[in-house]
């Protein structure tokens, strides 16, 4: 649909269900085939325009060097982040070993992000999306972001970074675990620090070596933070808060009604698909209904489900996030407007 208003007695679940059966075994079965060589050149060539970036601003150490190197690292780090995302599904490659180990010691690892905490919180949002459980429901809803401020708050990143970090560490296992009996049930504090640093290995690794690599090419040491951790925040992490709230969120502050219409997908222009949702993760509907899809094969699966009554198709982010901030605030019984 279109932004269409419709009143749904299912469920998410049951509405993922119903969907599901209407779309024959032997297509899926074509729309989850492995292309192991795409994944690589798309991998190639994330890191060649990282490199290349590193390689310009050596050279011409201005001001605008390094805004252009910025843009075109923080804009290949996200596209291997969403490729990181398909490795957390097991998607980025059909030999589970390679699959990980691309993930932890290509994309995530050299993110300073944990791999195995990734994928246990995104799996979880995956069976609990539309439900109260959700571990990703702060970011969708928009009960607590229904005001200009508290919006404008949410979309620098602030009002979330703190709870999303935590979410993906052993610590945010931890805190939900409500007491000391249960903590001790899913591991000691000191267990849980073994494991922290374990998992991120990959991590410290990587960034001895980005250290190093920037030291031999001739750039300052604050470079690191400038080059490679603030896109990190602003390439990253925000557009990614940014996207998600925006590939689930329904103009109601009513949870319960919004619930059975979280299946979205954009057909945003090319730029802004680069910088809020390369390799086709504006098709986010569709990954939804089938997370064993690879990245490259979505636009099949969309093509066939974009009619579907249950499923809402916007054209462009910025114009939604922009229609709903100048909506604020909603009232609690607000009918639903095209947007």
């Amino acid at each position: 649909m279109t932004e269409i208003q419709h009143a749904s007695s299912l469920s998410l679940q049951e509405i993922h269900q119903r969907i599901r059966r209407s779309v024959a075994k032997e297509q899926l079965k074509d729309w989850m085939t492995f292309r192991p060589a795409r994944m690589f050149t798309d991998l190639a060539l994330g890191w060649i325009a990282i490199a290349a970036a590193f390689g310009f601003v050596s050279h011409w150490q201005t001001w605008w060097g390094y805004v252009v190197a910025v843009l075109v690292i923080g804009a290949a780090q996200y596209a291997l982040f969403i490729m990181g995302h398909d490795a957390i599904h097991y998607t980025l490659h059909p030999q589970r070993e390679v699959n990980d180990n691309v993930s932890k010691w290509l994309i995530h690892g050299p993110m300073c992000m944990g791999f195995e905490d990734g994928r246990r919180s995104h799996l979880k949002h995956h069976r609990l999306l539309g439900t109260a459980e959700d571990p990703d429901r702060y970011i969708h809803r928009l009960s607590d972001k229904n005001s200009p401020l508290s919006f404008l708050l949410f979309c620098s990143g602030l009002a979330t970074f703190g709870k999303t970090v935590l979410k993906v560490t052993p610590f945010g296992k931890l805190l939900e675990s409500g007491n000391k009996a249960a903590v001790e049930g899913v591991a000691k504090p000191s267990g849980v620090l073994l494991v922290y640093f374990r998992d991120r290995i990959p991590a410290i690794i990587a960034q001895l070596i980005l250290i190093g690599i920037i030291m031999w090419i001739g750039l300052p040491s604050w470079a690191y933070f400038v080059l490679w951790i603030a896109p990190i925040y602003f390439f990253v992490f925000l557009p990614d808060e940014i996207r998600a709230f925006c590939d689930h969120a329904v103009k109601d502050i009513d949870d319960d009604r919004a619930d059975p219409e979280r299946l979205i997908s954009y057909h945003p222009p090319l730029v802004e698909a680069l910088f809020l949702a390369p390799h086709n993760m504006h098709f986010h509907a569709e990954h939804h209904l089938w997370p064993s899809i690879p990245y490259y094969n979505l636009p099949r699966a969309h093509a066939v489900i974009k009619s579907n009554p249950h499923v809402t198709v916007r054209g462009s982010y910025l114009p939604f996030l922009w229609s709903l901030f100048v909506s604020l605030p909603l009232a609690a019984k607000h009918v639903r407007a095209h947007v």
